[in-house]
């Protein structure tokens, strides 16, 4: 049995995609994050910074992956596309805080980067039991199984 997933149209998807990464640009590159106490904290020696980068670029990569969903590409070219871009554009973030003063190039937020695009990778494993479906047609199967259901 496949699990169907709505499908949204993909100019949406890929709203989603620049807004993300829009969002990610806002913070690295045009405001500083303030720090604050928290940012001193470490979650088991990992400190709260890179945990941030991890989690925004795994998020990245899973927009990325949803807008690229109904490509018909092997997985090694899904892979490559998704955490490609997803990490090339955390590479291009990190040269950009190169360029501000103040701010540098970090090789641990880009690893953190990289580890966290990685997130996307158990999809692979379990996308042969996800069927995707145009939003309007699992809107509609949704509403008879529940009908069907309530009677």
């Amino acid at each position: 049995m496949k699990i169907r997933v709505p499908l949204l149209p993909r100019w949406l998807r890929w709203s989603f995609v620049v807004g993300i990464a829009g969002f990610i640009f806002y913070t690295s590159i045009l405001v500083a994050p303030p720090s604050s106490p928290i940012d001193t904290l470490r979650f088991e020696l990992i400190p709260l910074d890179k945990w941030r980068h991890f989690l925004a670029y795994g998020v990245l990569a899973g927009a990325i992956l949803y807008a690229t969903v109904d490509r018909q590409v092997s997985v090694l070219g899904s892979v490559s596309l998704v955490v490609g871009l997803a990490f090339v554009y955390g590479v291009g973030i990190e040269f950009g805080q190169s360029l501000i003063p103040n701010r540098y190039f970090s090789l641990l937020d880009a690893y953190a980067n990289f580890l966290g695009t990685l997130l996307v990778t158990p999809w692979y494993l379990v996308r042969r039991h996800v069927e995707f479906a145009e939003v309007r047609t699992w809107i509609s199967e949704f509403r008879v199984t529940t009908d069907t259901q309530q009677e």
